[in-house]
């Protein structure tokens, strides 16, 4: 309010006081010997005094309404301070905090009180130390500096990272003496880029795992058609070949000689027909469905060695087993699978050890951190390490079926249940030494599907 405004206004305040016409100051000079003339320039006076006493009054109330719209703005200011959604640090050259928000002091755990005189640099992890000393140079130096992430140490708070901007404050020479720094909590960023980092690497993981698995059916596809188009075509060859001589004009055959190629031919169609039942058991253990619970494997193997020896003692050949079984784990997997895993394995031991007067065999089993190893050892004829590719392979022969029964198929199916447990198989031997054959299961359930 202008002085003019502030006086017709104290005017109208005492005229309305007085209820009359108010008296207008004026420069008179009064002579010391009029009496009514001095009465009037005292009247005068006591206007003015009174005028300006309004003046006064009303220029109180309004540095009142001031100082109280200034308080309001102080404490709006000061709230939208304490309580902003970033944190704001005060720092001197030094690093030194010299006032802090109440959201800077929740972020470093720490009242806002506690926090003046201490080191900035105290909160933070010592590998982000140097860079914030380079940005508090910089931000003094240049009045703004680059913003930098930091981690935060040693402090009572879920905040764990914030982001840090800075501003140079100048004094009234305009020297950069303190510097404003917001923290921004950037803990759910960090959390999120971990996890999107996890994600990428165990997609990574999968990928690969995947891309292993189908290369893996590829080679085992490749096998499989190497099988069928070789092992199976042999006894379709033979049966086509005893088939002409049986029926060629030109053959001069007796009926010995026709009995021999009838039997030739019967052989080869039996032959025939185990092959394709084999591959039909192989191709259909790929999309079977396995419960997988837990399982004791002692119980499994007990009854498998009990139905082994009841064979053995029925074939009557005078041969004695001896089965030495290590206490064994509980394990998550088919029982179904599992008791044929170890039907093959034990019986191939007792078959490959027929020449023994007395049949070893031992199943023990391995803990190791994420998986068990279990194995199946015999006192046969063993094999030679040279030849260990073929063992798993699909209608794959080590020894000669004069000496030994089998198509080839049964440790094949062993090695396709025991993938889709997730683990994996493998054999050692040696001539005349025995073998022992290696399977894993891991201890956390990975079970596998496997699509044909």
């Amino acid at each position: 309010m202008s002085e003019d405004e502030l006086r017709i206004q104290a005017e109208e305040q005492l005229s309305q006081q007085l209820s009359g016409e108010p008296l207008r100051s004026a420069v008179q000079v009064v002579p010391a010997n009029d009496p009514e003339a001095l009465s009037v320039h005292l009247r005068t006076q006591q206007h003015e005094l009174q005028v300006h006493q309004i003046e006064l009054e009303m220029q109180n109330q309004e540095l009142k309404r001031t100082n109280s719209a200034l308080a309001v703005a102080q404490r709006e200011f000061q709230d939208l301070f304490d309580n902003a959604p970033v944190g704001y640090l005060v720092l001197d050259a030094g690093g030194f905090i010299q006032r802090a928000n109440h959201t800077a002091s929740r972020q470093l755990g720490m009242p806002a009180r506690a926090l003046q005189s201490r080191r900035f640099s105290a909160f933070i992890s010592a590998s982000d130390a140097r860079s914030f000393a380079l940005f508090l140079r910089r931000t003094l130096e240049q009045g703004t500096g680059i913003p930098l992430e930091v981690s935060l140490s040693g402090v009572d708070s879920a905040v764990a990272a914030v982001q840090l901007e800075g501003q140079a404050l100048l004094d009234q020479g305009g020297v950069p003496t303190h510097c404003r720094v917001t923290l921004t909590d950037i803990t759910a960023q960090r959390l999120a880029q971990a996890e999107v980092l996890r994600l990428n690497v165990s997609l990574e993981a999968r990928v690969e795992e995947r891309t292993a698995r189908l290369s893996a059916l590829n080679e085992e596809m490749e096998a499989l058609m190497y099988a069928v188009s070789h092992d199976l075509l042999t006894p379709v060859r033979q049966a086509r070949d005893f088939g002409q001589r049986m029926t060629s004009p030109n053959e001069n055959t007796t009926p010995e000689t026709q009995s021999h190629y009838q039997e030739k031919l019967v052989q080869a169609m039996a032959q025939m027909e185990s092959m394709l039942q084999g591959l039909l058991e192989y191709c259909g253990s790929g999309q079977q469905r396995l419960r997988f619970q837990q399982i004791d494997l002692n119980r499994v193997v007990a009854q498998v060695c009990k139905a082994a020896e009841s064979q053995v003692t029925g074939q009557a050949t005078g041969r004695q087993v001896r089965f030495h079984v290590d206490p064994l784990p509980t394990v998550y997997g088919d029982s179904l699978a599992l008791q044929l895993i170890f039907s093959t394995l034990v019986g191939n031991a007792l078959k490959f050890t027929r020449n023994e007067e007395t049949a070893k065999v031992r199943v023990s089993c391995r803990e190791e951190a994420e998986e068990f190893v279990l194995c199946v050892e015999d006192n046969g004829v063993g094999f030679n390490m040279r030849q260990k590719g073929r063992l798993f392979g699909m209608f794959q022969r080590l020894h000669s079926s004069r000496d030994f029964e089998g198509i080839g198929v049964e440790l094949a199916l062993t090695k396709r249940f025991v993938q889709r447990h997730g683990g994996r198989v493998w054999a050692t031997g040696k001539p005349n030494e025995g073998a022992t054959f290696w399977f894993s299961l891991p201890r956390v359930p990975q079970p596998v599907y496997l699509e044909r």
